[in-house]
């Protein structure tokens, strides 16, 4: 129930937005857990109101992925952080994305790493985090994905990550996913390296 005081507006919550009036904008609270501030326009578009949201801290010490869900719809940049991450294989850290109800895409990406020390790598099934990850490294970087469409599938990818070994990558990327984004994994890209130390976190805006 939505309520007016001297000082404050109180908007009850919903689970979307209102059918769409040509011409006419919507202002409403999405029943996230907490709640988020929502424009809608007279297309349907969402967009998500308020300042950088951060996620639950996790630690990559076991496991061959570490999965964030549940997105809310809106968000249009997404930072994905690495701190101390190792395993004790050396395959790359490899980032996908997914929609429908936290359902991952492993294909469709465009894909490039680069190190101080080696050539380029590619790869169509995900967004590389590092180029050279040896059974030693541990790795340090931030993955910054934009949404570049008002629909919210198209995503573009940047990132920086530096080794223990004293290396440092970059790395480039698009895909356009099927549907609105709401997730996003860590894994590596032969999907069987186990996570060993470090932790991880994401924050959106």
């Amino acid at each position: 129930m939505s309520k007016i005081t001297s000082t404050q507006l109180h908007l009850g919550e919903a689970a979307s937005a209102g059918s769409s009036t040509a011409a006419q904008g919507q202002i409403w609270v999405k029943s996230d857990a907490p709640s988020s501030l929502y424009y809608t326009d007279d297309a349907g578009t969402d967009f998500r109101m308020g300042g950088i949201t951060l996620g639950a801290n996790t630690a990559t010490t076991s496991g061959t992925t570490i999965n964030y869900q549940n997105i809310p719809v809106g968000v249009s940049r997404i930072i994905i952080s690495v701190n101390g991450v190792g395993s004790g294989g050396t395959s790359n850290l490899l980032v996908q994305i997914g929609d429908s109800g936290n359902s991952l895409e492993n294909s469709g990406y465009v894909s490039q790493a680069w190190s101080t020390a080696n050539s380029a790598v590619t790869s169509t099934a995900g967004f590389l985090f590092t180029k050279s990850n040896g059974s030693a490294n541990v790795n340090d970087g931030n993955m910054i994905l934009q949404r570049v469409d008002t629909g919210g599938t198209t995503w573009v990818q940047s990132s920086i990550c530096s080794y223990s070994t004293g290396e440092m990558s970059t790395g480039t990327g698009h895909k356009t996913l099927s549907a609105i984004l709401d997730c996003v994994t860590l894994t590596h890209v032969n999907g069987s390296d186990t996570f060993s130390s470090g932790s991880m976190n994401i924050s959106y805006s």
